[in-house]
C-alpha cells in the first residue's frame, strides 16, 4: 500500500495498487474497511499506520459544522436576505423575531442546534 502523507504525518490520499507519486509504502492496516472509510484520521507512528480517534473526532466535528452552514445556507440566508421592501412591511415584534432568528442562525455553529423558524415565515 502506498500512502501520501501530510506534514503532521496524516493520511492524505492513498492506493493499494499502483504508484502515488511523493508515497510511502506502508503495511496495510488490520482492518482495511475502516481504514478506507477513516483514511485521513490514520497517522503512522514507529511506522505503523494507527487511527486517531481526536483527529476522527476533530474531522466529524468539521463535517457537522459544513452540514449545518449549508443548511443554514438553504433555510435562513434566503428570508434574511429579502429586500427592504419585504422588511418595511414586517411588524417591530416580527422584525425582533427575525433578528433573534438570524442570530440563532448564525452561532448554531457551536451550539449545534437548528434554530426553530417563526411561525409567520413562508
Amino acid at each position: 500500500m502506498k500512502v501520501l502523507l501530510s506534514e503532521q504525518g496524516y493520511v492524505v490520499s492513498y492506493a493499494l495498487e499502483g504508484d502515488l507519486l511523493d508515497a510511502v509504502e506502508m503495511a496495510e492496516p488490520a482492518d482495511l474497511s475502516h481504514f478506507e472509510e477513516h483514511f485521513t484520521a490514520y497517522r503512522v507512528q514507529d511506522d505503523v499506520l494507527v487511527f486517531d480517534d481526536a483527529q476522527a473526532a476533530a474531522e466529524q466535528a468539521e463535517a457537522a459544522k459544513a452540514a449545518y452552514r449549508q443548511q443554514r445556507q438553504t433555510e435562513c440566508f434566503p428570508v434574511i436576505n429579502r429586500g427592504r421592501l419585504w422588511y418595511d412591511a414586517l411588524t417591530e415584534g416580527q422584525l425582533s423575531e427575525l433578528k433573534t432568528w438570524y442570530r440563532a442562525w448564525l452561532d448554531g455553529t457551536n451550539t449545534q442546534t437548528i434554530p426553530e423558524k417563526p411561525e409567520w415565515l413562508t
